[in-house]
């Protein structure tokens, strides 16, 4: 007869033993999905988020996560405000709910549609702590809303930052100059948060995120 303490210990090796297996197959499914995500692969990435190995040990959520990323990638509109909307009715924790909305924020405010900013930063407010809900109220009233009133806080808080925090304020007092109708200010100050954000002029507008 086996000794009843060899039996938990055989147990508990073929539980380990199955947990380090396990762990070994999500790594290796979910890294090459990733690669393929991360080296716009696309043909490859959708296979492989799609397959048996991904569906079996991923959760939807999950991998629409991926998905959406792709999606963002390639300007596919469509598919991802399809996406998007799916994620958003999924059953998800506040914290997941603020990163979805975040992206989502970004990504509408590249293709410059108002309507959905100004769903999602309404969102925000039910989700984010106040502060972070706060940043994304004035980016949005300040790009779309075309927002002069902060500018007076803005003058006093862009000398107390420097680098890309310093480039994105002074890119929010120089779209507030333009939007009180100091055009030379706000080419002077974008010209300063390109410096900044060490990018050409011509590209600050598609580098600049919410900080």
């Amino acid at each position: 007869m086996i000794h009843p303490i060899l039996i938990i210990v055989m147990i508990l090796g073929i539980v380990l033993a199955s947990a380090v297996a396990n762990a070994w197959i999500r790594k290796r499914v979910f890294g090459r999905t990733y690669s393929a995500l991360m080296a716009g692969d696309y043909p490859t990435f959708f296979e492989e988020v799609d397959s048996k190995g991904m569906r079996s040990m991923f959760s939807e959520y999950v991998r629409d996560s991926l998905k959406l990323s792709a999606f963002m990638a390639q300007k596919d509109t469509e598919s991802v405000t399809q996406t998007f909307n799916r994620m958003m009715k999924s059953k998800i924790c506040d914290t997941q709910k603020g990163d979805l909305l975040i992206r989502g924020f970004q990504y509408y405010a590249e293709q410059k549609d108002q309507k959905k900013v100004c769903t999602i930063t309404e969102k925000m407010e039910e989700v984010l702590d106040k502060e972070l809900a706060g940043k994304y109220r004035r980016h949005y009233a300040i790009i779309f809303g075309k927002s002069s009133e902060y500018i007076v806080d803005l003058e006093k808080e862009t000398p107390l930052h420097r680098n890309r925090m310093k480039g994105y304020l002074q890119y929010l007092l120089a779209r507030s100059y333009r939007n009180a109708g100091r055009e030379s200010e706000c080419i002077s100050l974008l010209r300063e948060a390109a410096a900044e954000y060490r990018v050409a002029p011509g590209n600050l507008e598609e580098t600049v995120r919410v900080l």
